[in-house]
């Protein structure tokens, strides 16, 4: 199910689909949230997604970096990983679920700022998009799945005198990735 979201904050138009596990329990368990999978800064995608489910999770939330302090856990945790590989994180933390996720800014072809062409039409965008993945570690399978894109396309002629503000690729990967999660705060199950 696809449902968009429109947004006046510079053109933004985000595009939401949940393939699966859009009501989410996130009462009980223990939380782990992974490194990111990015080409955008990863430190400012790590902040954001730590920010925004701390706000769901609170103090089940568990960081992997610090994880990897008092557990046995491999370097690289992959993002889509094997029923073998969720097996050896549940036995290495004894943690329930974990949390992947991935930003890629696809286009950015006007910074933040839109101006006017010097010849003819022209058409640019800036696109960026965010999959985040659950696995439930003691059932050792994919729980939820879901996916944002973020779009801002602009079309300038040689007539259009002023700069716009537009949303820049980077502004959508990390809006794009707070705006999911709090999708999953919305929709979350164990407030019904």
């Amino acid at each position: 199910m696809v449902v968009p979201l429109f947004s006046n904050c510079g053109g933004a138009k985000y595009h939401y689909n949940f393939e699966k596990g859009k009501n989410l329990d996130f009462s009980q368990g223990k939380w782990i949230l992974n490194k990111p999978y990015t080409n955008y800064h990863e430190d400012r995608v790590y902040a954001i997604a730590k920010r925004e489910f701390k706000d769901i999770l609170k103090d089940s939330l568990l960081e992997i970096a610090d994880l990897r302090k008092e557990k046995l856990i491999g370097l690289q945790i992959p993002f889509n990983p094997t029923t073998e590989e969720l097996k050896d994180l549940k036995t290495g933390t004894d943690c329930d679920y974990l949390i992947n996720y991935t930003t890629n800014l696809l286009k950015n072809e006007m910074g933040s700022f839109a101006s006017s062409s010097n010849f003819g039409t022209v058409i640019k965008s800036n696109e960026a998009s965010t999959t985040i993945k659950i696995y439930d570690l003691n059932k050792l399978e994919l729980i939820s799945e879901s996916f944002v894109l973020g779009i801002v396309k602009e079309t300038r002629t040689t007539e259009d005198g002023n700069w716009d503000y537009v949303s820049s690729g980077g502004t959508l990967t990390m809006n794009g990735l707070a705006r999911l999660i709090k999708k999953y705060d919305k929709y979350r199950a164990d407030d019904n």
